[in-house]
C-alpha cells in the first residue's frame, strides 16, 4: 500500500505545469535514495544543457553538459540531460532549473525537489470534552514530523465497514466530533494513517470512553473551631472527569464553591475541600464528591464528624496532682506504720533482756562436788534454778538467800 502511494504521489510529482516562463514539475525523493530530475523536452540536438540550483540569473551553473562539474561527487548527468543525486540528503531539497540552449535558442524548465522524511513516532490519539458543550466530546489524532504531511482519519472500531467519522484536518492532525449516540461506556475509535514512508498497517491508534471512577476516605472528624480538609480522587473516565462537591443535608443540588469558609483546589485528577472553622450545628453530616464525564457520572459519599475540643492540659495537670496525691499517701503510709513493715528488728527490740541466760561464774559459787542422788546436790541444783527464775521474772526482785531456800525444801523423814 505504502508502494502505491508513493508511485502515485511520483506520478503526481512529474506532471507538468506549462506557463509562460516554461515548465515545472514537482518531484519526491526519500532521504537515503537516489532521485533523478529530467529536463521535460530537452531535445536531441541541444547543443548545451545546463543546470542551476536557483534561478540562473542569480546562482551559478551547478552542471553542464560541456564540462562544468560541482563539487558533490553525488550529482551527475544522465543521458546528458537528466541531473542525477545519490543519497538524497535534506539538504538537497531546493527548486532546481533545467535550461537547454537550442540553435540560439533557451527554454527553461524548473523542477522543485521535496525530500520525504518519515515520522518519529507513531500517531498519538487522545479525546477532551468540548470547549462548546460539556457534552460533547472531540477526538484528536496527531502525526507530526515527516513529509510530505501523512493523511489521517477516524472510525468507529466496531463498524466493519470502515466508513470514516466526519472529520476536520490540520496539516498533521485530524478532530473528529461525537455525537450524543455515540458516547457509550468502553467504545473504541481508531485512528488511522498514511505516510509514504510508512506501512499504514502500524499507522494506528485507538482511544476507549469510559465512565468516570472516584475514591476517597468516607468517614472524616474534625474539633469545633479547626479546620479539616476532604479530598476526592477520580482514578478512571476517558474523557476526564469534572469533580464538584455538593451537601447532601441541607443543600443536595447546589454546588459547593471556593467562597467564605470553604476552599477547593484541584491538583491532577484529585479535588481537595477544606472546611475551616469547624461548626457542629452547620457543617456535620454527609458531603457529596460527583465525577462527571460525557459518558456517566460517578459520586462518592463522606460523613463528617464535628467534635468538640479536648482540653490536653487539664487531663494532664489531674494526671500530675494524682501521682503526687499518690507518692504523699505512700510515705506517710511508710513513716507511720515503719516500725511494724520490720517484724524481726521488732523482735529483737521488744524482747525483755531477763530473757537471757545468765551463766554463773565457777568463782562466784562453789560447784557442788555430791553426786546426783546427794541431798546436798540436790539442794545447789534448786538453789541455782530458783535463782535463774526469779531473774526472768523481774529484774528488780531481791536475790534469795540460801536459808530461805532451805525452808522451802521439804524435809524428809528417815
Amino acid at each position: 500500500m505504502a508502494r502505491s502511494l508513493f508511485a502515485g504521489l511520483c506520478v503526481f510529482a512529474l506532471c507538468v505545469f506549462k506557463g509562460d516562463a516554461g515548465t515545472e514539475t514537482l518531484v519526491i525523493g526519500i532521504a537515503g535514495k537516489d532521485v533523478t530530475l529530467m529536463c521535460q523536452n530537452a531535445s536531441e540536438q541541444a547543443l548545451v544543457v545546463e543546470w542551476f540550483r536557483g534561478d540562473p540569473s542569480t546562482t551559478p551553473i551547478l552542471f553542464s553538459s560541456d564540462g562544468e562539474v560541482p563539487d558533490d561527487a553525488r550529482f551527475s548527468l544522465v543521458g546528458n540531460t537528466s541531473l542525477h543525486i545519490s543519497e538524497l540528503r535534506l539538504q538537497d531539497e531546493s527548486n532546481y532549473t533545467c535550461k537547454e540552449v537550442l540553435n540560439e535558442t533557451a527554454h527553461l524548465h524548473r523542477v522543485q525537489l521535496l525530500v520525504a522524511n518519515p515520522p518519529p513516532a507513531l500517531p498519538q490519539c487522545w479525546v477532551q470534552t468540548s470547549n462548546e458543550s460539556t457534552r460533547g466530546v472531540q477526538l484528536f489524532c496527531q502525526w507530526p514530523g515527516g513529509y510530505p504531511h501523512p493523511t489521517l482519519h477516524w472510525r468507529d472500531k466496531e463498524d466493519l465497514s470502515g466508513r470514516e467519522i466526519n472529520t476536520t484536518s490540520l496539516a498533521d492532525s485530524v478532530v473528529a466530533t461525537l455525537n450524543s449516540s455515540q458516547l457509550l461506556h468502553e467504545k473504541e475509535f481508531m485512528c488511522h494513517g498514511r505516510h509514504v514512508l510508512v506501512q499504514e498497517a502500524k499507522a494506528a491508534c485507538t482511544v476507549q470512553l469510559t465512565n468516570p471512577l472516584v475514591t476517597s476516605d468516607p468517614v472524616r472528624s474534625c474539633f469545633v473551631g479547626k479546620a479539616v480538609a476532604l479530598t476526592c480522587q477520580s482514578i478512571a473516565g476517558n474523557p476526564r472527569a469534572r469533580i464538584t462537591w455538593l451537601r447532601n443535608i441541607s443543600q443536595p443540588e447546589r454546588e459547593i464553591r471556593s467562597s467564605g469558609r470553604f476552599r477547593i483546589s484541584q491538583e491532577g485528577n484529585t479535588s481537595t475541600l477544606i472546611i475551616q472553622n469547624c461548626s457542629r450545628s452547620t457543617d456535620e453530616g454527609y458531603y457529596v464528591c460527583k465525577a462527571e464525564n460525557s459518558v456517566g457520572l460517578r459520586e462518592m459519599y463522606i460523613h463528617l464528624t464535628v467534635n468538640e475540643p479536648v482540653n490536653v492540659g487539664g487531663i494532664v495537670g489531674t494526671i500530675v496532682v494524682l501521682l503526687l496525691l499518690g507518692i504523699l499517701v505512700f510515705f506517710g503510709v511508710f513513716l507511720y506504720a515503719g516500725p511494724r513493715l520490720c517484724p524481726k528488728g521488732t523482735l529483737l527490740r521488744t524482747r525483755d533482756s531477763s530473757d537471757i541466760l545468765v551463766l554463773m561464774d565457777s568463782e562466784d559459787e562453789d560447784v557442788p562436788t555430791e553426786a546426783p542422788g546427794d541431798p546436798a546436790w540436790h539442794r545447789a541444783m534448786v538453789r541455782a534454778n530458783g535463782h535463774a527464775t526469779r531473774t526472768t521474772e523481774s529484774s528488780h526482785a531481791e536475790k534469795p538467800s540460801e536459808f530461805d531456800l532451805e525452808e522451802k525444801e521439804p524435809r524428809t523423814t528417815t
